[in-house]
């Protein structure tokens, strides 16, 4: 419909790569990232390399993104003439984000239709990007909303955490707290459940094992999807991003788009440095 002008809004948890946010003119609804000192907008007024920096001596905490911030969002969307929105957020099971925007979104003149996408970082960030690419394609609102749901409930992510204590510090341990601290170097590999949960996907010992199991359960994801996007997103660890990714893209020459990133400060309050995550997006 000539009629429609869409746009996406997106909240900063869901980690689309800084490049692809600003290419598709993304809004961003920053979470805020708690230090003593002051509140931050994640990726706003504070950026992954200076927040990892900080974490490493002082305690952060985070809070979903302030109301007034996605009515400002919202407004800032009208005012640039759009009509439609299609909202992309990190699980309501994690984040009090999907709720308020739901909630919030009902008092503008605007048409949104908020996703839950039940997943975190890339996992969600790949609803967006697909949006994207089906309204760069000229889709209409209803057939971008449609898709993008059926995708989203068929991608994955999945996270290697060198460490368990900024989950456990941080209360967002959900299925992973009976693992906490029972087995010496045991590296955990966390997804997501269908309610958006985590969980441990795979508990291995060593970094060398848990990254070969890493590649395995990206593997298995992709299975034999002739369709499909790849992701990987580290918090400081940029060579064993690179090095995750070459494996992936050796054994994987089908995959249609290979992403990479950072994961955000607001993720990484709970995930800590080291970490690796890895979204895959099956459209077959």
């Amino acid at each position: 419909m000539q009629s429609e002008k869409i746009a996406i809004l997106v909240d900063s948890c869901s980690d689309v790569p800084a490049a692809v946010l600003e290419a598709a003119d993304m809004a961003l609804m920053p979470m805020n990232v708690i230090f003593r000192d002051r509140v931050y907008e994640d990726r706003v007024t504070i950026t992954p390399t200076e927040f990892y920096r900080r974490q490493a001596t002082e305690k952060a905490t985070t809070a979903s993104p302030t109301g007034k911030r996605i009515v400002e969002a919202l407004e800032r969307i009208q005012a640039s003439g759009y009509t439609h929105v299609i909202a992309i957020c990190i699980s309501a099971a994690l984040s009090g984000t999907y709720q308020e925007t739901q909630l919030l979104a009902a008092d503008t003149p605007l048409t949104v239709h908020v996703v839950n996408t039940c997943s975190v970082g890339i996992g969600s960030g790949f609803a967006a990007i697909y949006a994207a690419s089906l309204r760069a394609a000229g889709k209409s609102f209803a057939d971008i909303v449609s898709e993008v749901e059926r995708v989203t409930a068929q991608t994955k992510v999945f996270f290697y955490v060198p460490s368990l204590k900024y989950l456990q510090a941080g209360g967002r341990i959900g299925k992973v707290a009976g693992m906490a601290g029972t087995l010496l170097n045991v590296k955990p590999i966390i997804s997501c459940d269908p309610e958006g949960i985590y969980y441990p996907i795979a508990k291995v010992r060593g970094e060398k094992r848990t990254i070969h199991k890493l590649l395995a359960l990206v593997n298995d994801a992709i299975g034999d999807a002739k369709h499909v996007n790849v992701a990987v997103c580290d918090g400081v660890a940029p060579e064993l991003r690179e090095h995750v990714l070459e494996q992936l893209k050796a054994t994987h020459p089908q995959v249609e788009n290979w992403y990479a990133g950072d994961v955000s400060p607001a993720l990484g309050v709970h995930t800590g440095p080291g970490l690796i995550g890895v979204g895959v997006q099956v459209l077959d």
